[in-house]
């Protein structure tokens, strides 16, 4: 009897982004060249080849966000708003930063002046990003350690649980591409998005950060008078702003539900003898045949540092610092820890096992002397494919970025 073949997962089931476009009507359009001249055919059928040319989940999504970024650096431009306002009397904020000036004529906050606007819209824009890579990681995470062998030792009874466990990570993915639950998210992310917008509308910018000896309601009213995306004077880049917020939310919240799919996955699959596998007899890659899972972790990595890089600017620098807000740092490093620093322990402790049973098997086959050399070089090489100091550093960098903010206006405040 042929043993049944192991699924895939399909994470690209949550919405047509992450699919590649597939070229509409190329068939037809090659038929059509047929009837040319033969020395115009193949000039038009490299036309056609450069028309229809498939686009990847990838490059789909990099053209939306430069999209996005061109058409607010326009909108910019068109309303003067671009760079530092020329032949005016209004000082940027920050200057008040390093002077003792408490009389304020007018503040200026262009988009290029904007530091915590301009790294709050780069995390907007790669978080899709962000997000796609994790997408294609996923998928090939069955396929990487079917590569390995790690399915070499399952029996047809567990073969056939896994592909149940895969069907229902993939019906969970599907139900994440529904357009009704599509819809719903990109809702519940615009309600947000224009929330947060109504509360820098209703209580300014850079409270936290005020260096005069003004009280904090005139300075952040004179910061968000001029602002580059306030709603009275500009309202075109307010609501492009929002557009963008809602954007990335949306992308978000799929990462995260995708997350929480895959590490209850990885978690049944670990415990069904199906986790993550290195290939100790090959080294096809550098990493033991575990590239594919270094990408993957290096951009979750990067993904929550960056998140959690933008909601403190977001939260500590635009609107006003507050003991609550506490709490919502909180929330996303638990949410964090339960979809990155968990699946990792359980990728840490597979792959720790197939290096024990390697080990097992070269005292076993192995003379004295070679094995040896063999096992120091076996444990030579770091468990998962991102050594521990990298690892380290990492955690450490996320562990310390949320005091930054709240330190830095404390260190202005007393200079």
């Amino acid at each position: 009897m042929e043993m049944e073949q192991l699924k895939a997962l399909e994470p690209k089931r949550m919405g047509a982004a992450f699919r590649p476009t597939e070229p509409l009507n190329y068939r037809w359009a090659m038929r059509r060249v047929r009837r040319l001249p033969g020395h115009r055919r193949d000039a038009a059928r490299l036309l056609i080849r450069l028309l229809y040319w498939p686009l990847t989940a990838k490059t789909k999504i990099l053209l939306v966000s430069l999209a996005f970024s061109v058409t607010l650096l326009g909108l910019a431009q068109a309303d003067g708003v671009l760079g530092a306002p020329a032949g005016t009397e209004k000082r940027w904020a920050l200057d008040y930063l390093f002077s003792d000036h408490t009389e304020l004529s007018g503040v200026s906050l262009t988009l290029l002046q904007d530091v915590a606007g301009l790294v709050v819209l780069a995390v907007v824009f790669i978080t899709p990003v962000f997000c796609c890579q994790q997408v294609q990681a996923i998928a090939d995470f069955v396929s990487m350690n079917e590569r390995n062998r790690g399915a070499h030792q399952l029996t047809p009874r567990q073969i056939l649980r896994l592909n149940r466990l895969i069907s229902r990570a993939n019906s969970w993915f599907r139900v994440l591409g529904l357009k009704t639950v599509s819809a719903g998210i990109m809702v519940a992310m615009a309600i947000g998005t224009t929330s947060l917008y109504a509360f820098v509308n209703t209580h300014g910018l850079l409270e936290t950060w005020n260096p005069t000896e003004l009280p904090d309601p005139v300075w952040r009213s004179e910061v968000y008078a001029g602002w580059w995306a306030n709603w009275h004077t500009h309202p075109r880049l307010a609501v492009a702003l929002c557009t963008a917020g809602t954007y990335a939310f949306y992308f978000l919240a799929k990462q995260l539900i995708m997350g929480v799919v895959f590490t209850v996955y990885l978690y049944r699959s670990e415990a069904l003898g199906f986790g993550v596998t290195p290939d100790m007899e090959f080294d096809s890659d550098g990493f033991h045949g575990l590239r594919p899972l270094r990408q993957f972790m290096l951009w979750t990595y990067g993904s929550a540092l960056a998140h959690m890089t933008g909601l403190l600017i977001l939260f500590t620098v635009w609107l006003p610092a507050a003991s609550w807000m506490v709490f919502i740092v909180l929330g996303v490093m638990v949410v964090d820890m339960f979809v990155i620093v968990y699946p990792s322990s359980i990728g840490y402790h597979s792959a720790l096992t197939v290096k024990k049973d390697y080990v097992k098997e070269l005292h076993q086959r192995l003379p004295r002397d070679e094995c040896d050399a063999a096992i120091a070089q076996v444990w030579a090489d770091p468990v998962l494919p991102v050594t521990t100091r990298k690892a380290m550093t990492g955690i450490t960098l996320y562990l310390l970025v949320p005091a930054i903010p709240a330190l830095i206006p404390l260190l202005f405040q007393r200079l």
